[in-house]
């Protein structure tokens, strides 16, 4: 096994940084669908939004996961 570069480091320290930014950011949109989807009059409005959150949860879920991963190999 080879050692990791400074370089090849603060790349995966940067791109962990990115991806907790992108988890913050659908966080930040899904909850923006839920209080549509609360404030709506419209049944199906409020099915879509919803959804849009549910979509954004999961998108967020998957950053932090790949956050946690990069800076796991980081540090190694």
């Amino acid at each position: 096994m080879t050692e990791k570069s400074m370089g090849e480091r603060l790349g995966e320290a940067v791109d962990s940084a990115k991806h907790k930014v992108n988890e913050m950011a659908d966080r930040t949109r899904a909850e923006g669908h839920e209080f549509k989807a609360e404030t709506s009059d419209s049944p199906v409005e409020r099915a879509v939004e919803k959804g849009k959150a549910t979509v954004d949860h999961s998108k967020a879920e998957l950053h932090e996961a790949a956050s946690e991963k990069q800076a796991r190999d980081a540090g190694r």
